[in-house]
């Protein structure tokens, strides 16, 4: 039928739900199988994605009522399932966005490693999309009284001026989240640069987390629509294009939330397709000196105090077949092993100068750095 834009819609946010999923399991496999560990920026990612799966749910539920189709041809049950199920569809995405960001600012605060001072900036950011994401939701259910007429019209009651007062903030909270994704995309290009890691790789993260600049697209895009949808009366014809943006939204935040947590497994997998040397990035048997530091590092030297990742620093030791690779995802101690140590026809001799820092003033030296100030070198030969 000519104007009909079902098919648009469950095309379009069905492929991007496959993608979110496959990038989120590939992020499981990464904890479960590598990292061996799940923190807390990967338990909000998780409610992230179950919430827009349902949300998935739910858009399903208003295109099988008519939602794509001109409104004149619906019924009028059809025209209230309709926009009953596409509203719980828009609070679920909102939702699911703002948990979204949340995740990938988790991440970024336990990657960040243990400064003097907290990240401020990334926590009043938290704050801030939280607050305002969740004004939003409030002024969505609120703006009819009763809350039913919201989608079905014919209900006594009234909208005014709660309506008026919804689209008002509605446009603030989408150019908001412009701004959010906008600072989302570019900050974790400042936080990888301080990184002990080779420069393609703080250049390829910082590339995929700007994708991120998507995202903020999306919340522009979603401000025009918007508008438009306030100068017709075809609701269900005209709505389509703000929910297909929206589920866009909400699933771009997750994919790019999921990159850099993925590294170590797309690293595995182009080693094993012969598209990445054998070199690592920490060593396969960390020993952790006095001050935290691992004595295997190539380099101790930093520009922090206790600057150092802990967010993907898991304990799994990898071995078998896959235990030419040891490195660890996002350390910023990092070491390159040029030699597989698993041979033992070739003896490696690395003099390692380790400049110790006490990583609390307060406490006196344990019975591990009895014998070595803070200051002290020490020198070991590893083979």
């Amino acid at each position: 039928m000519a104007g009909n834009k079902s098919a648009m819609i469950l095309g379009i946010s069905y492929a991007e739900t496959v993608v979110g999923l496959i990038f989120f399991t590939l992020r499981f496999i990464t904890n479960w199988a590598i990292v061996a560990r799940f923190r807390w920026d990967f338990l909000v990612a998780s409610v992230t994605v179950v919430t827009q799966v349902t949300a998935q749910v739910f858009l399903q539920l208003s295109v099988n009522n008519g939602m794509g189709r001109h409104v004149d041809t619906l019924s009028a049950e059809a025209q209230v399932a309709t926009l009953k199920w596409s509203w719980v569809f828009q609070l679920l995405a909102i939702a699911a966005s703002m948990l979204g960001k949340l995740a990938i600012l988790a991440f970024l605060i336990q990657i960040r490693g243990r400064h003097e001072r907290k990240p401020w900036f990334l926590i009043i950011l938290g704050a801030l999309i939280a607050a305002v994401n969740i004004a939003v939701l409030g002024t969505i259910l609120g703006q009819c009284s009763p809350m039913e007429k919201l989608w079905d019209d014919s209900l006594p009651g009234t909208c005014t001026p709660g309506r008026k007062n919804n689209q008002n903030y509605s446009f603030f909270q989408a150019s908001f989240n412009s701004f959010s994704d906008a600072v989302l995309a570019t900050y974790p290009a400042h936080l990888f640069w301080k990184l002990q890691m080779k420069l393609r790789i703080k250049i390829a993260l910082s590339v995929l987390m700007g994708l991120g600049w998507i995202a903020a697209v999306c919340s522009a895009v979603k401000t025009y629509e918007l508008k438009a949808l306030t100068e017709t009366t075809d609701i269900t014809s005209a709505q389509p294009s703000l929910l297909i943006w929206a589920s866009t939204e909400a699933w771009i935040v997750v994919v790019v939330g999921c990159v850099p947590p993925i590294r170590p497994l797309m690293e595995r997998i182009l080693v094993r397709l012969g598209l990445s040397s054998k070199k690592t990035s920490t060593p396969s048997h960390p020993y952790n000196g006095p001050s935290g530091y691992q004595l295997g590092s190539r380099s101790m030297n930093t520009n922090h105090s206790q600057f150092r990742s802990e967010a993907y620093s898991g304990k799994k030791i990898i071995n078998g077949n896959d235990k030419d690779l040891h490195w660890v995802e996002l350390n910023n101690l990092s070491n390159e092993q040029i030699v597989d140590r698993s041979g033992h026809d070739v003896v490696i001799t690395t003099d390692i100068t380790t400049h110790f820092e006490d990583a609390d003033a307060t406490r006196g030296p344990s019975s591990n750095d009895s014998n070595a100030s803070g200051e002290d070198i020490a020198t070991r030969k590893v083979l």
